[in-house]
């Protein structure tokens, strides 16, 4: 599973760190090696389920939560960091998170729910957080939980680049008032289509290749934010993206159909030259 560039990341682990240093840095900097796998993750509830009873097999970095967290798990106990994989809800087929033991205490964290968010270089919501989960709060009830404050800190001191929520925040505004986004693109706002197809252009251009987003069902997740991010309540509504699984990879699809005229814009995202970007199909 682990490749040299891994190992690179691994080897530059400074011993002397402090415990928390050691599991942010890894979580952190190994997140772009991993990717959903499919096998599993475009499979139906009765092969999740037959796959999960016959026990998860290893695919190396194509990853599902349980072999995720084996691997994290592993790799905090090479370095004498206590870490357990555990069940976090009591789901038929649970999700596998992990607890592991830091320089005040235990914690939860989940590598897999936390893919997306390191890869794209987001905050991280499920690390040091006291879970929803009622299985877990009953079976683990004293973790603590990490402030902000105190990873935004690690994170400086480990080099690790300032998340991009509060850039994303100032882009939803501009992005969300129909006023701004027709007057920065030159286009009437009444032209649902021609600003769509703008604001497509524009994540193409200036969004999609942030970061180090590699898996297909990632890439999709990428999109999804995007379009939290960009569009507004009603083109939401008149919005689907899904990956296209008649490709051997899968990639992303997007098409908005302007309700008033009925008309309908496709984009499909290709790869070329380790870039991504957004070709109009329609």
């Amino acid at each position: 599973m682990i490749n040299e560039e891994m190992q690179t990341i691994i080897n530059n682990v400074d011993l002397s760190w402090p415990k928390d240093y050691i599991i942010r840095y890894l979580y952190i900097r190994l997140a772009p090696f991993f990717r959903r796998d499919l096998k599993y993750f475009l499979a139906s509830d009765e092969s999740k389920l037959e796959q999960f009873n016959a026990g998860f097999i290893n695919r190396g970095t194509d990853i599902v939560c349980s072999t995720i967290s084996d691997f994290f798990v592993n790799l905090y106990k090479s370095f004498g960091i206590n870490a357990k994989k555990i069940a976090a809800n009591s789901a038929k087929i649970p999700l596998f998170a992990m607890i592991v033991e830091g320089d005040h205490g235990w914690y939860f964290i989940d590598p897999l729910n936390d893919l997306f968010h390191a890869q794209y270089n987001l905050k991280t919501t499920e690390y040091g957080v006291i879970p929803y989960y009622k299985t877990l709060a009953t079976n683990y009830p004293n973790l603590i939980s990490l402030p902000q404050e105190y990873l935004a800190e690690i994170d400086e001191r480990l080099g690790i680049e300032k998340p991009l929520n509060d850039f994303f925040n100032i882009v939803h505004i501009e992005m969300t008032s129909r006023n701004r986004i027709a007057e920065h693109f030159q286009t009437p706002k009444e032209d649902r289509i021609e600003l769509f197809n703008k604001k497509m252009d524009f994540a193409s251009n200036h969004f999609i290749n942030i970061g180090s987003v590699n898996g297909a069902f990632e890439r999709l997740q990428l999109y999804l934010f995007l379009e939290r991010i960009m569009f507004f309540k009603t083109e939401k509504r008149n919005l689907k993206i899904f990956l296209d699984t008649t490709f051997s990879i899968p990639r992303p699809h997007i098409e908005y159909t302007n309700p008033y005229t009925g008309t309908t814009a496709i984009f499909e995202e290709q790869k070329k030259d380790k870039q991504y970007t957004l070709t109009k199909l329609k």
